[in-house]
């Protein structure tokens, strides 16, 4: 910024050229730049005393215009940020039976209203749907048979559920229209599913394309089908790819031999997690081959049984992530122990989480870490055999691919169970 002193000198010089004439024009001229000068004077002291307090700095004075291009930034260049998904996953899902139907009433939400908030914000939400929607009449030949009105197919939709298998034991049980008119009910409100046997990729809102794999086959799945699911799905592009298999013994609290190499087999053909339904009760997690084994989740809305031996359920939350170059890996997996009542009495039908640190919680994560000591539930379907036999393990149900007796080709090595890492607490109601 130039100094007062040259600017006053040289207003001076300018009023002495213009003032020599001692005409009456040149003297009104010498006034004239004379007031111009001292008003320039007083606008400058005003500045620098600006500047000298530290208002404004004499980079003000020379900013160059708003339409000046401005010099290329020398910042770095950080790296794409990692995307990251979360897919929640829970166990068997039976909207039927009387006692079902008439507490729910026309109340779509009203199964999964307790836990829905988990469901809301994920990136996808996968059950095991063990139920027919059908309005027409039909007949079963099951022991069990779980049939609903089409509408509660609703329930799964305002429940948040994204996609359901439908591969399992009870899909069948009103045959082929029972089947048929299910899929139409799934269809028609907009629910995601597979059947047994299909490989779909299943792509979520946020972009992420899930393949899943649903096997059931009368409890006969196969390692090569797998192999051949698995293929087809990264074939077809998927991400991350998830084997759900319906398949063990039930009231088993243990996988069997059979689940565990199958389930071993799935994961070195290249999927990343196995999530397991049937035993209707929680079994382990296990880490495997850099893949995650959920072996059974149980029930959780499940209106086959209005009076359980076991409560315990569990949503699993799996945080995925999508790194810079576009693989994407499990970042953390996170469990929120839940009973799948509402109602300390009798099954309402509503999961709803367990009190962090109650002996509900522990025992529920307990079952999932394989520290649980309890017996397994017997399940006798003997009044079914017409000769009924004194020895469980002649009985017909218990020779069933799954159970131990079969023949099983010879086991890998025991993985180290997973590190279950510190489950969720649930939200606070506010």
């Amino acid at each position: 910024m130039p100094s007062l002193y040259i600017i006053i000198t040289k207003c001076a010089n300018i009023c002495a050229d213009y003032g020599e004439g001692k005409t009456q024009m040149g003297r009104k001229l010498k006034l004239v730049i004379g007031i111009a000068a001292a008003v320039g004077l007083l606008v400058l002291a005003a500045l620098m005393l600006l500047i000298r307090f530290g208002i404004i700095d004499e980079e003000f004075l020379s900013s160059p215009s708003p339409n000046a291009t401005p010099a290329p930034s020398d910042a770095v260049q950080t790296e794409p940020e990692h995307e990251r998904f979360t897919i929640s996953l829970v166990g068997d899902c039976t909207l039927a039976g009387n006692r079902f139907q008439s507490l729910c009433g026309d109340d779509m939400g009203y199964p999964f209203e307790n836990v829905r908030e988990y469901f809301e914000n994920d990136d996808a939400t996968i059950a095991n749907l063990e139920c027919n929607f059908s309005d027409a009449l039909l007949s079963s030949g099951s022991l069990f048979h779980f049939k609903a009105p089409t509408e509660n197919a609703d329930m799964l939709v305002s429940g948040g559920i994204d996609f359901v298998t439908t591969a399992n034991n009870h899909i069948m049980d009103y045959g082929q229209r029972g089947l048929d008119d299910t899929l139409s009910a799934l269809d028609e409100h907009g629910m995601a599913y597979g059947i047994d046997g299909q490989s779909v990729v299943f792509t979520t809102e946020s972009g992420l394309k899930l393949g899943i794999y649903c096997g059931y086959g009368g409890f006969m799945i196969s390692e090569t089908q797998i192999k051949e699911a698995i293929d087809k799905l990264k074939a077809d592009g998927a991400e991350y790819i998830i084997c759900a298999l319906h398949w063990g013994v039930e009231g088993a609290y243990r996988p069997n031999a059979y689940q565990k190499n199958l389930a071993h087999a799935a994961i070195d053909a290249g999927a990343d997690l196995v999530y397991g339904s049937h035993p209707h009760v929680l079994q382990p997690a296990e880490e495997y081959g850099g893949g995650l084994i959920l072996y059974s989740l149980g029930n959780f809305s499940f209106g086959g049984n209005s009076f359980p031996r076991d409560y315990d359920s569990v949503i699993v939350q799996l945080t995925l992530c999508r790194n810079a170059d576009g693989g994407v890996s499990l970042e953390a997996c996170d469990y929120i122990p839940c009973s799948i009542s509402g109602s300390d009495e009798n099954n309402d039908f509503r999961p709803t989480p367990y009190k962090k640190g109650s002996k509900e919680f522990e025992r529920t994560m307990s079952k999932l870490d394989g520290s649980f000591t309890g017996a397994d539930l017997m399940v006798d379907y003997s009044f079914l055999d017409p000769d009924p036999s004194p020895e469980p393990s002649k009985r017909p149900e218990l020779e069933l691919p799954g159970s131990e007796e079969l023949p099983i080709p010879s086991p890998d090595p025991e993985p180290s169970p997973i590190p279950v890492p510190e489950p969720v607490d649930p939200p606070v109601e506010e």
